[in-house]
C-alpha cells in the first residue's frame, strides 16, 4: 500500500508540475507596461462629423499600481462623446492556436457604466465586456466573433478584481454582423486571427450592422449599443490584468488529481498510526 501511495504521490507531483508549466499561449501581466495592447473609443471626436464614429486605436493606458497584482491596463470613460469601447492586442496569430483553449483575465470595474441604449431597443440595461476574436481577411474586410451576453462579463456587477474566462467554443460566440467576411468559419478563425480582446457593448445579442440597421442608430445619430460611459457623472474605469489563453481542464484530469490527493492522505494517516 505504501508503495502504491508513493507512486500516486509521484503522479500528483507530475500533474502539479504540468499544470504550472502548461503552455499558456499569452501570459500578459502588464507589470511594467501595456505590452503592446491597444484601446479604442466610440463617439464624436473634436472636429469630427456630427454623428458617432470609431476613434483611431491608441496604446492602452497603463498604471503601475492597482492591478491584480502590480500593473494593469485600463480605460476611463470621457463622457458621451468619447465612450470606452475596446481593449485588445493586434498581431498575426500572436496567441498561437487557441482551439480547445479558454481565454482568461482578471477584470475590474467601478460598476457605474451605461450605454446610450440603457434598457431600450432590446437592451437588458446592463453593460458587458464581450470577448472578441477577429481576423482581417482582406484590407478592411474582417471576420469577427464576439461572446454572447450570457458568456460575457457584466461590468456593473463586479466585486473588485474578479477572474473570468470563456471556452473557445462557437456556441459561446456570435458573428459580428458588420464584419462578416464570409470566408472563415469559427474553427478556422481559432487558428488564423490577428486580434483578441474585449469590447464594451449593451445587453442585446441582436447586433445590428454599424453602418445602418434597425435599433443601431438613434438619439440624434448616436450608436445606441456601442461603447459605455459613466452613469452617475463620476469617473468610470474598467481594467484588465493577467490576460492569457490556456487549455481547458479536462474532468478526467481533475479525477486523477483527486485520486492522487486521496492516496497521499491515506499514506500520511498510515504513517501517523505507526
Amino acid at each position: 500500500m505504501e508503495k502504491v501511495c508513493s507512486i500516486i504521490g509521484i503522479i500528483v507531483s507530475f500533474f502539479l508540475l504540468a499544470l504550472s508549466t502548461s503552455a499558456s499561449a499569452l501570459p500578459y501581466s502588464y507589470d511594467t507596461g501595456n505590452e503592446g495592447w491597444q484601446q479604442a473609443y466610440v463617439g464624436r471626436p473634436a472636429g469630427g462629423p456630427g454623428y458617432d464614429t470609431l476613434f483611431s486605436n491608441t496604446p492602452a493606458d497603463w498604471r503601475a499600481t492597482g492591478g491584480h497584482s502590480d500593473g494593469n491596463i485600463y480605460q476611463a470613460a470621457n463622457g458621451i462623446n468619447q465612450r470606452a469601447y475596446w481593449m485588445g492586442y493586434m498581431g498575426d496569430n500572436h496567441l498561437g492556436d487557441v482551439t480547445g483553449m479558454q481565454l482568461q483575465t482578471d477584470i475590474y470595474s467601478t460598476n457605474n457604466w451605461k450605454t446610450i441604449a440603457d434598457g431600450r431597443y432590446g437592451d437588458d440595461g446592463n453593460v458587458y465586456a464581450r470577448w472578441v476574436i477577429a481576423n482581417e481577411v482582406n484590407s478592411g474586410l474582417y471576420n469577427m466573433y464576439v461572446s454572447t451576453a450570457a458568456q460575457s462579463v457584466d461590468i456593473n456587477n463586479l466585486a473588485g478584481w474578479e477572474t473570468h474566462s470563456i471556452e473557445m467554443l462557437e456556441e459561446n460566440f456570435l458573428r459580428w454582423p458588420n464584419s462578416d467576411a464570409g470566408t472563415q468559419n469559427f474553427n478556422e478563425l481559432l487558428t488564423d486571427y490577428d486580434s483578441i480582446g474585449l469590447y464594451l457593448f449593451s445587453g442585446t445579442d441582436v447586433i445590428s450592422n454599424i453602418n445602418g440597421g434597425s435599433g443601431t442608430w438613434g438619439d440624434s445619430s448616436r450608436l445606441l449599443h456601442y461603447g459605455a460611459y459613466s452613469r452617475d457623472g463620476e469617473e468610470a474605469i474598467w481594467a484588465l490584468d493577467n490576460f492569457k489563453a490556456e487549455p481547458v481542464p479536462e474532468p478526467a484530469t481533475f479525477l486523477l488529481f483527486g485520486v492522487g490527493i486521496a492516496g497521499l492522505a491515506g499514506l500520511r494517516l498510515k504513517k501517523q498510526k505507526r
